[in-house]
């Protein structure tokens, strides 16, 4: 019997695959697929036939080491995701900015999430005796409007007491202009007590940012003097069982 030593046998390193060359099992290879390098041992006797193609290992060769591909990343905050036929590189948005589902459902990008840009509320708590004017501005304050082109959603209560005659025209002015008008009123009663006008309303703020002047007011709209109630922000020297009363004006920015 014929005796084999086990030292000599081995592996045979060919190098860098060549498609020219008829290699044999055992052989090993080295080969770049795509961006992948990966070493190959040869399992059935070939020529011309690439180890690998678009990931898929052929036939006559199996994996010896794969290798791992190039990461696609470039700068500081680069995901990688899924594109088409291979991973890709997402670069990182814009501060503010969110991941999101694109428009065709298949895949992601950055952009804008609906989310709230700021919050301000104004409080009025000075007690006044209302005579009969036109306009009387109950509110006019400065909002800072973060964001051009922004929503703003906004509401507001109005302390009075005292009952008076008239039709009450109530309107909110931001930078300049009516919004949401009839979106704020007077529910008129002919008691005495405390009452309250309200408003609310939605509308798209102004092209620019910076403070922007916001009057809430009542004003007839034949230009008539009016009056909605006795006082406005009553307290104790008005009825000794209630406390100071105050008028409040809120402002939610929004963006989406």
């Amino acid at each position: 019997m014929a005796t084999v030593n086990l030292g000599k046998v081995k592996l045979k390193w060919r190098g860098t695959y060549a498609g020219g060359t008829a290699y044999t099992p055992d052989d090993v290879v080295e080969y770049t697929d795509g961006s992948v390098t990966s070493s190959y041992i040869c399992v059935t006797a070939s020529t011309g036939n690439a180890p690998s193609s678009g990931g898929s290992v052929h036939s006559s060769w199996n994996y010896m080491a794969k290798g791992q591909a190039t990461s696609p990343t470039t700068t500081q905050g680069d995901i990688i995701v899924r594109g088409a036929s291979a991973d890709q590189r997402l670069g990182v948005g814009s501060a503010g900015q969110a991941l999101l589902v694109n428009s065709s459902g298949n895949g992601l990008e950055y952009g804008t999430a609906g989310r709230v840009l700021n919050v301000q509320t104004f409080v009025n708590n000075t007690r006044a005796v209302l005579s009969s004017t036109n306009p009387y501005n109950f509110f006019s304050v400065n909002y800072t409007q973060v964001k051009a082109n922004s929503k703003i959603l906004w509401w507001g209560q109005l302390a009075f007491r005292g009952n008076a005659s008239g039709e009450v025209r109530f309107q909110l002015l931001y930078n300049g202009s009516e919004v949401n008008v009839g979106q704020s009123g007077y529910p008129y009663t002919a008691q005495s007590h405390c009452m309250y006008g309200t408003g609310c309303g939605y509308f798209n703020g102004a092209n620019s940012t910076g403070s922007k002047a916001v009057v809430w007011r009542h004003a007839s709209a034949n230009g008539a003097n009016e009056t909605p109630a006795g006082r406005y922000n009553p307290n104790s020297s008005d009825d000794g069982r209630i406390g100071q009363q105050a008028s409040v004006l809120t402002f939610m920015e929004l963006d989406f």
